[in-house]
């Protein structure tokens, strides 16, 4: 056990009540680590009872089967063509089953918005959880079967993923809605998780219309221009230190990726493949991201009672 001096304590409980993460119920843990067991144990007995079958012989492959693109050694007649890079989605669903803990505990306390937006607003954190989980799966979808629409699962996840993030962002750079002839001020979430939920859906049915390094480039700008917005705005304080943590991830991870890709980075049969690791640091991104929003504080702002 640690022991902590006054002051090394007094500092750690300032970081997670900033983070409105101090003092959480076992209930949240439980649904995190529960929802996450729940799925491990799903993959385990798929995996133990299908490892010699060929259950995708009949599916639309997936470029990356005819023509791999990762390290990974592929086994064509088993549920997990590619394994590891299967079991490493399991990040993405941990956090995904977090961020919805989480997002019913600020329902629950329902939180003001002086303790932040996102915070504030628990069903875009919630959205955001959801889209975790999705990815996860979709990711782990495609990297078990190989397929075409093991693809599209994969890729319309991503997508819902930088959706939500986007939606996070420009929430709190608007938190609320005054019309213009009316005199009330209605909070922004609805609309913003009706335009999430429409937007995550269409991409997901649609991901082949598209050039998903051209849509992610616009959504990637979006979020880091709203960010920046959010961390400059008058009245609003964010740890920054979080957001250049995501950066720092996402460019090692897309480091190790092109390593992957170059198959310079690990032998067919490691069990540390290239392409899980981008998904620990990739989730990593989202983590940080979330954890930069969960900090803003706001003071000095006369705001609606009702937000």
């Amino acid at each position: 056990m640690i022991d902590f001096t006054p002051t090394e304590k007094h500092i750690r409980m300032s970081m997670l009540e900033r983070l409105k993460l101090d003092n959480l119920p076992r209930w949240v843990h439980g649904i995190g680590l529960g929802g996450t067991g729940i799925v491990f144990l799903s993959f385990i007995i798929l995996f133990a009872i299908f490892k010699e079958t060929a259950i995708w012989t009949d599916w639309i492959p997936a470029d990356e089967f005819i023509t791999p693109e990762y390290g990974e050694r592929i086994y064509p007649d088993s549920i997990f063509r590619t394994r590891v890079n299967t079991w490493s989605n399991l990040v993405y669903i941990c956090f995904g089953f977090y961020a919805i803990a989480l997002a019913i505990y600020d329902w629950k306390r329902r939180f003001s918005i002086q303790r932040g937006y996102l915070s504030s607003a628990p069903a875009l954190g919630f959205l955001f959880g959801l889209s975790g989980i999705y990815l996860g799966l979709g990711s782990g979808f495609f990297h078990a079967s190989l397929t075409r629409y093991g693809q599209q699962f994969d890729v319309g996840g991503m997508y819902a993923m930088m959706i939500c993030m986007v939606a996070i962002a420009v929430g709190s750079w608007l938190p609320s809605i005054q019309f213009q002839r009316g005199k009330r001020i209605y909070p922004s979430w609805p609309l913003i998780a009706l335009l999430v939920i429409f937007s995550a859906t269409y991409f997901s049915v649609y991901k082949w219309d598209y050039s998903f390094a051209e849509i992610s480039g616009y959504f990637t700008g979006t979020l880091f221009l709203f960010a920046f917005v959010s961390l400059i705005q008058p009245g609003k304080n964010l740890q920054i230190g979080w957001f250049v943590a995501g950066v720092v991830a996402i460019l090692l991870g897309s480091k190790v990726r092109d390593l992957d890709i170059a198959d310079q980075f690990t032998v067919a049969d490691s069990i540390f493949q290239g392409h899980a690791v981008w998904h620990l640091l990739s989730c990593l991104l989202f983590v940080f991201l979330y954890l930069y929003f969960r900090s803003e504080e706001r003071g000095g702002m006369k705001l609606n009672s009702d937000l």
